[in-house]
């Protein structure tokens, strides 16, 4: 008895899904079938003049940032050795207290280096992010133009679609609109206010 109606429960659903299934088949073939292209949207960002701006500021300011971390992390060592040369003059006490302000010191300094070092990445992420923008119009004009309903990063493709390939046409509509975006350092507080 439970078996009967187990199986009319599966003939009902099976007759509705045939029944949908039937309604909706000749509405998808109505429409067409699907045209892709295919881009490769790390390709843009590295050979775009846009993208190779961002590189070079990134690494003239993490350049800038290291020589600076060097020359502080000189500046305790020298302290350090300072201190290690007054320890026979200087009491227990204070010599452990100087210690303390000295090791102090040196975390304020690597915790402002890291906010810096944070501050260039969040910058480089806000100029992405503009290149992106920029980027969006162009692909859409892409896919109208060749008519396309689907346009996937490069990245998700296993094999094939070398011929739906537009990376190139992409790359050249970008140079032509947009070829620097400013790295600048930002707070976080900023990066939040910005992305509200």
């Amino acid at each position: 008895m439970k078996f009967h109606r187990f199986a009319k429960r599966v003939l009902a659903a099976l007759a509705f899904v045939s029944i949908a299934t039937a309604a909706t088949v000749p509405a998808a073939s109505a429409a067409g079938p699907a045209v892709i292209l295919i881009v490769n949207t790390q390709q843009i960002f590295n050979e775009s003049k846009v993208g190779q701006s961002i590189r070079t500021q990134l690494q003239d300011q993490a350049k800038k940032l290291q020589a600076e971390d060097k020359k502080g992390s000189e500046a305790l060592q020298a302290e350090a050795k300072k201190l290690s040369e007054q320890r026979s003059l200087l009491s227990a006490d204070d010599f452990k207290k100087k210690v303390a302000a000295l090791e102090k010191k040196e975390a304020d300094r690597q915790e402002k280096m890291r906010a810096r070092g944070d501050a260039l990445q969040l910058g480089v992420n806000k100029a992405r992010a503009e290149v992106e923008a920029a980027i969006r119009p162009i692909f859409a004009d892409i896919m109208k133009k060749n008519g396309a309903t689907l346009l996937l990063d490069q990245s998700v493709v296993l094999a094939g679609g070398v011929d739906l390939d537009v990376t190139a046409e992409a790359l050249k509509a970008l140079d032509a609109k947009v070829t620097k975006i400013d790295v600048k350092p930002i707070s976080p507080a900023e990066a939040k206010k910005a992305a509200q």
